[in-house]
């Protein structure tokens, strides 16, 4: 798979994991960014609690299971912890 970008808001969560056993992801701008994981691809409400990370965090090939306690998790959701918006590079397997 090829890498995506997307700009993100804290207003709602975006989904960039769909259904995804391993996921690639990098922040790539000074506004962190939370990461939500889910069993469900109906979408994360926006207080879900999530990861942060801020510029240049991210992982790589990271197993979902290991990001999330929820058994089965395979959806990845990212928004911007605070303020404007925050850009995300992506990559779903």
């Amino acid at each position: 798979m090829a890498l995506a970008s997307t700009e993100v808001t804290p207003s709602a969560y975006v989904l960039i994991g769909d259904n995804v056993s391993t996921i690639t992801f990098q922040c790539q701008s000074n506004n962190p960014i939370v990461v939500a994981i889910s069993t469900s691809n109906v979408g994360a409400a926006t207080t879900a609690p999530g990861l942060v990370y801020k510029f240049p965090e991210g992982e790589m090939k990271k197993t979902v299971a290991d990001l999330s306690h929820e058994a089965g998790a395979a959806y990845v959701y990212v928004k911007a912890l605070t303020g404007g918006a925050a850009k995300v590079i992506y990559e779903g397997a």
